[in-house]
């Protein structure tokens, strides 16, 4: 069922299914959050919505119905209650602004896309790439303040592989280096970033902790200028 009305200078939109409802309302619009089977879903979709709403001053939220099936409303303010466009103030520094040159890989299309979305967003100039060759092609030929690359990725380059190959062609940039991971990935690859101490995120994460650590990494290039 679909339905439309007006309240408190809103509009609201509803979507309700007759479905087995919603495991974990509160959680549906996190990155990375998916209930179906490995490799099946990125997790991503509703995030994506649930961004799109906002940026255009909205709100989108989800319920369970008692009865069964769930309702998900997408409210957004009537253009009568639109408040008027005030005079720009000076831009004050981000909270999470980052800047630098950042390698990002990833396995995964819609991932590689969302993350690049949050560190542009965040400053960071970003090349993408998906698999091992491409990562080693650019690495040689290019400077990069950080890198950012999936614990495994097509082309066989396991995260052992990935830290010892960067520590030997690319001295120094092993330090500014973060993995990330499914939190289904194989124990290795957890036993080795634990014994190594080395920069890691499981999925799914928090925007604001990508943010953090690529900024973390960033901040060690800058400290390198400096001295």
């Amino acid at each position: 069922k679909v339905r439309m009305s007006a309240k408190d200078g809103d509009v609201l939109a509803e979507f309700q299914d007759s479905g087995p409802g919603i495991k974990e309302p509160g959680k549906i619009f996190d990155p990375f959050y998916t209930t179906k089977d490995v490799g099946k879903g990125t997790g991503l979709g509703l995030s994506i919505c649930y961004g799109i709403v906002k940026e255009h001053g909205g709100d989108i939220t989800a319920r369970n119905c008692p009865d069964g099936g769930a309702i998900v409303e997408v409210r957004f303010p009537s253009s009568d209650h639109l408040a008027a466009p005030e005079i720009a103030a000076p831009l004050q520094p981000r909270e999470f602004a980052i800047e630098g040159r950042i390698l990002l890989a990833e396995d995964e299309a819609a991932v590689l896309e969302f993350e690049r979305d949050v560190l542009t967003g965040a400053g960071a100039q970003v090349v993408t790439l998906m698999n091992a060759e491409d990562v080693r092609m650019r690495l040689l030929t290019e400077s990069f303040d950080a890198v950012i690359v999936n614990g495994k990725l097509p082309g066989g380059w396991s995260a052992p592989e990935v830290y010892g190959w960067i520590s030997g062609k690319c001295p120094g940039l092993e330090k500014r280096l973060l993995f990330t991971f499914s939190s289904d990935a194989e124990p290795e690859v957890r036993d080795f970033l634990a014994q190594n101490n080395l920069p890691h995120l499981v999925k799914p994460f928090e925007v604001a902790d990508l943010i953090a650590q690529a900024r973390r990494l960033l901040q060690k290039t800058h400290a390198v200028a400096a001295s």
